[in-house]
């Protein structure tokens, strides 16, 4: 059987907490890399890792992880403090995937 773990801010880590789940606290997408590292020899099936801190760390993840096929790696958003209007938020999206700012009516 299979754990599943939480990296996240310290600011979110106490809601799973508080939810009843294991977590990781990680200050940067670097300690987030290192807390993920410690946990690749331990049987943890699936580590669910706040968005923030995969910034950057494709390639260094991509190496860790070659050739295993656990634990995987599943990222939510990380909480907002101001929330963006539906309108900004598929705007953003739609400059981050195809690099392009586009104007919705």
């Amino acid at each position: 059987m299979y754990r599943m773990v939480v990296i996240t801010d310290p600011e979110t880590a106490t809601g799973f907490r508080l939810a009843g789940v294991e977590v990781r606290e990680a200050a940067s997408p670097q300690a987030a890399l290192e807390q993920l590292r410690s946990l690749l020899p331990l049987d943890y099936g699936l580590v669910a890792v706040n968005e923030d801190l995969l910034q950057g760390t494709d390639d260094d993840r991509s190496r860790m992880l070659r050739g295993r096929e656990l634990p995987i790696i599943v990222p939510f958003p990380a909480s907002r403090t101001q929330l963006e209007s539906g309108e900004a938020y598929i705007a953003r999206l739609v400059k981050e995937h195809i690099g392009f700012y586009v104007k919705l009516r």
